[in-house]
C-alpha cells in the first residue's frame, strides 16, 4: 500500500469517527432531549394550570364560607314556629308604642317554600298617620324578615259624634304582614 492510498484511509477514518458518532450517539441523544423538553414543557403547563385551579378553588372556599355566613345569618333572622308568637307579641307591643290600635290580627293560610315557610297576618290598624308611619319604620328595622302585602290606608267615615272626636290625622290601615318561619324547625302552629 502506498502513502497516498493510507492517508486516503487515514482521513476517511478520521471522518468516519464524527459522523457515526454524530450519527449513533447524538443525533439519538438530541431526539431524546428534545422528547425529554417536550415533556417538561407539557407538566410546566398542566403545573400552571393546577395553579390556576388552585387559585380558583382557594377563591371558591373563600366564597363558600361568606355564603355559609350570610346563610346562617339568614337562618337567625328567620324564626322557628315557636318564635313566630314572639314576633306576633313584638309587632302588638311596636302598634302599642305607637299608640294605634290593633283591630285585627288574622293569620292566613301558610305558604310553604323551599327553605322557608310564609305566615301571612291580615292586620288592620287605626290611629294616627305618624304612628302607623313609625310602625312600618320598626317593621322594617325588625332582626326577622317580614314583608307587607296588600297594604291600604284610608281615612275612616265619621258616622257618630265619638268619630267627630278622632284627630284629623286619624287613619285606619289593612295589611298583610308575611312572617318567614324555618320549617325544619316548625311544630303545628
Amino acid at each position: 500500500m502506498n502513502i497516498f492510498t493510507r492517508q486516503i484511509a487515514f482521513i476517511m477514518i478520521l471522518l468516519a469517527v464524527p459522523l457515526g458518532a454524530w450519527t449513533f450517539v447524538f443525533k439519538p441523544r438530541n431526539a431524546d432531549i428534545a422528547a425529554a423538553q417536550a415533556d417538561i414543557d407539557i407538566k410546566l403547563a398542566q403545573l400552571e394550570d393546577l395553579h390556576a385551579i388552585e387559585a380558583i378553588n382557594a377563591d371558591l372556599e373563600q366564597t363558600l364560607a361568606e355564603l355559609d355566613s350570610a346563610l346562617e345569618d339568614l337562618r337567625a333572622r328567620i324564626p322557628d314556629a315557636a318564635a313566630i308568637e314572639n314576633v306576633l307579641r313584638r309587632i302588638a307591643e311596636m302598634a302599642t308604642e305607637n299608640e294605634l290600635v290593633v283591630r285585627s290580627f288574622k293569620r292566613e293560610r301558610a305558604v310553604p317554600g323551599a327553605h322557608y315557610t310564609e305566615m301571612p297576618l291580615a292586620t288592620v290598624i287605626e290611629g294616627r298617620f305618624a304612628g302607623i308611619h313609625q310602625f312600618l319604620h320598626d317593621l322594617e328595622s325588625m332582626p326577622r324578615i317580614t314583608r307587607i302585602l296588600n297594604m291600604s290606608i284610608e281615612k275612616p267615615i265619621r258616622k257618630s259624634r265619638s268619630d267627630m272626636n278622632l284627630p284629623r290625622d286619624h287613619v285606619k290601615a289593612q295589611m298583610t304582614i308575611s312572617i318567614y318561619a324555618d320549617p325544619s324547625k316548625e311544630a303545628d302552629v
